[in-house]
């Protein structure tokens, strides 16, 4: 039986091993002679994920495909979220997360994650794992707060094209959403993950990062491998949501947001 050791924080009456109470959330410090910007979320999230899967042997929880080379459904796979607190806008945080939780070797493989080379093969990034355990562990950190309001931290892309007649004019649903269009599909995508629908979204134009706005297309928002279903002509953009009752992050959803981009924080 695999046992627990005190870097693991487990809730009361929680039981370690079965998949109902396996962890969901392993958390890294970030540091490094040279460590990206949150505009690079999306590469380092890369980085993340190759070293995840190389040190777990191919697990699915990483691959996200199962043992027949099949896409996971219902994003059960990981999530690689990363964060910046710093005044210069750098990336002091990766969080992963995965809702049907880690089991003991791939906790194992979470464990054996220590560095990684920066996008583009830049300088070492150390990261340093400070626990495992469940969202409301990790009570310091807005992308794993519980919050009814949640804003866009990374950018936002859809996974559907905004729908026109012919004559070019948009097609329009009954809230007048462009159907496809990028608040159409955020709504979508959000009752997918099992959230309630919001009673308010608005627009956002970037993100405070470094002490100065910090505009969604400054972020790279193309993964290197693996096209997504993202559509052609769809820009990055963010969202402030408004729930009626209090939601559990993280909060990640929309292309690549299973590698750092989509992501909300508690607002």
């Amino acid at each position: 039986m695999f046992s627990v050791r005190p870097l693991y924080m487990i809730g009361e009456g929680r039981k370690f091993g079965l998949q109902h109470g396996w962890p969901t959330v392993a958390r890294y410090a970030v540091s490094g002679e040279r460590v990206p910007p949150l505009t690079s979320a999306l590469p380092l999230a890369e980085k993340v994920h190759d070293a995840l899967v190389s040190l777990s042997d191919g697990a699915g929880v990483f691959t996200g495909c199962d043992e027949l080379k099949r896409p996971l459904l219902g994003h059960r796979h990981a999530h690689i979220l990363c964060e910046s607190g710093d005044r210069l806008g750098e990336i002091t945080a990766v969080t992963v997360y995965a809702r049907r939780g880690f089991s003991a070797l791939e906790s194992e493989a979470l464990e054996g994650l220590s560095r990684i080379w920066g996008p583009e093969d830049g300088p070492q990034v150390d990261l340093a794992l400070r626990g495992l355990g469940w969202p409301e562990d990790f009570g310091e950190s807005a992308l794993l707060g519980k919050s009814r309001t949640w804003v866009s931290r990374t950018p936002f892309l859809a996974t559907r094209h905004g729908k026109r007649t012919r004559a070019g004019v948009a097609k329009l649903d009954w809230r007048g959403l462009q159907i496809g269009g990028a608040e159409h599909d955020l709504l979508r995508l959000l009752d997918d993950a099992g959230l309630p629908e919001p009673v308010q979204v608005e627009p956002v134009a970037g993100t405070i990062l470094g002490g100065e706005m910090v505009g969604w297309e400054r972020f790279v928002t193309l993964r290197s491998g693996g096209a997504g279903r993202r559509p052609a002509g769809g820009g990055p953009c963010g969202f402030r949501v408004r729930f009626t009752e209090a939601v559990q992050g993280p909060v990640a959803v929309g292309y690549a947001s299973h590698f750092g981009l989509g992501g909300f924080v508690s607002d």
